[in-house]
């Protein structure tokens, strides 16, 4: 019998041991995982937005018989390891020189003009047009700073019914951008809202 509850005490320890390991193992596993997909998605986000602004250079190149500068930029928020409901800035950008230019036939031999264009993330105009700022001959596209003015509100409801728990969460992120570009700042808003919902457990007392 003292055997027997010797053997038991020890099962007991080692699935207590067990039980310790996975709780402080399991968030450390979770946490490196986000980092992980973090880093896939900004460098993914990244060549996105290189080949984005080649395609976008290459047209206004061709369009305006000029040789182009375009700059893309988007830092638009992404979901965090850390805070999954308000999330997180990952900026990405991209850049792209194009010289498709025809000489004039009247051979002046006047230097090809150039263009530098920059798009701030997916803004659209009323027309369904991507929103691009012109920053005309020898402008630089790059972004020399960032200002951001944001409000947050996140909200975690639990309700406890009959043995089954129920958790809801939102949370609402709102944000202006100022971006400082070539000398000149350009404003922009935006919006973010995650939300979502947990349940388990059940059945009645008999």
């Amino acid at each position: 019998m003292k055997q027997a509850t010797k053997h038991a005490m020890r099962d007991l320890r080692h699935k207590g041991q067990s039980l310790l390991e996975m709780a402080i193992l399991g968030p450390v596993l979770l946490m490196a995982f986000g980092i992980v997909v973090t880093y896939i998605a900004k460098a993914n986000a990244d060549q996105y937005q290189l080949q984005e602004a080649f395609r976008r250079a290459l047209k206004k190149s061709h369009d305006e018989n000029k040789a182009i500068s375009y700059g893309t930029w988007d830092d638009r928020r992404q979901a965090s390891p850390e805070d999954p409901g308000i999330g997180q800035k990952l900026p990405a950008s991209g850049a792209g020189f194009v010289l498709w230019a025809i000489p004039s036939v009247d051979e002046r031999g006047e230097d090809t003009q150039d263009n530098t264009y920059v798009k701030m993330n997916e803004v659209m105009s009323i027309r369904g047009i991507p929103i691009e700022y012109n920053l005309g001959p020898g402008g630089s596209g790059a972004v020399e700073k960032t200002y951001y003015i944001s409000g947050t509100n996140k909200t975690l409801n639990v309700n406890t019914n009959n043995r089954r728990t129920t958790s809801s969460m939102s949370a609402v992120v709102g944000e202006t951008m100022i971006y400082k570009i070539n000398g000149q700042h350009y404003a922009q808003g935006r919006a973010h809202f995650q939300g979502g919902s947990l349940s388990g457990g059940g059945g009645n007392d008999d």
